[in-house]
């Protein structure tokens, strides 16, 4: 064998023999080529020590692309806040609307399909319809749209729970439509 080849193969095998993965007959001919060489010893004897510890550059400022990655997450979950309390106002059934089975059917497919959280889609449909609910209660209230003699222990109780249960109603569409989405992603991967 030409001594450019025996070169070649010595450089080829000093990985493995560094992390000690040669055979006992490679590891032997390998270091009896060592002793034979003083280049091929020096190799040897750099393939066992550790590589000094070095701190390398990241190429992207990791900080900023997080940054910028959250500042994008949270627009979106701002569009869809804004979205969910348009839907509330706008196809609330309070307003003798059913839209909203639609769109709050729509919510929560998208929801689940952007989040893939079942809580974000409780979030985004229910509380919004609570909150607004129980605002155009107390603002009924105050502009005298109550029944006489209805105490002020009644009037809360009343708005709690008819704002839950107007909630759980809206919050019934989205869940379906997070099933949709559930069965969805169920079917791309399998």
């Amino acid at each position: 064998m030409k001594d450019k080849d025996i070169r070649h193969i010595i450089e080829d095998l000093l990985p493995l023999y560094a992390e000690g993965m040669l055979s006992d007959e490679t590891t032997a001919w390998l270091e009896k080529q060592a002793k034979n060489n003083e280049e091929y010893g020096e190799w040897l004897k750099l393939a066992k020590e550790d590589l000094p510890q070095t701190e390398l550059e990241p190429p992207v400022d990791s900080q900023k692309m997080f940054q910028k990655a959250t500042r994008k997450l949270a627009m979106f979950q701002i569009v869809f806040v804004a979205i969910s309390f348009l839907l509330a106002v706008n196809t609330a059934l309070i307003n003798e609307s059913f839209g909203f089975i639609l769109w709050y059917t729509v919510l929560g497919c998208i929801t689940y399909l952007f989040y893939k959280d079942w809580k974000i889609v409780f979030y985004i449909s229910f509380l919004p319809v609570f909150l607004w609910s129980i605002g155009s209660d107390i603002l009924g209230y105050v502009r005298g749209h109550y029944l006489e003699g209805t105490t002020i222990i009644e009037l809360v109780t009343g708005t709690l729970f008819g704002s839950v249960l107007l909630s759980f109603i809206h919050l019934l569409f989205a869940i379906i439509g997070c099933i949709i989405a559930w069965i969805i992603l169920k079917l791309r991967e399998g």
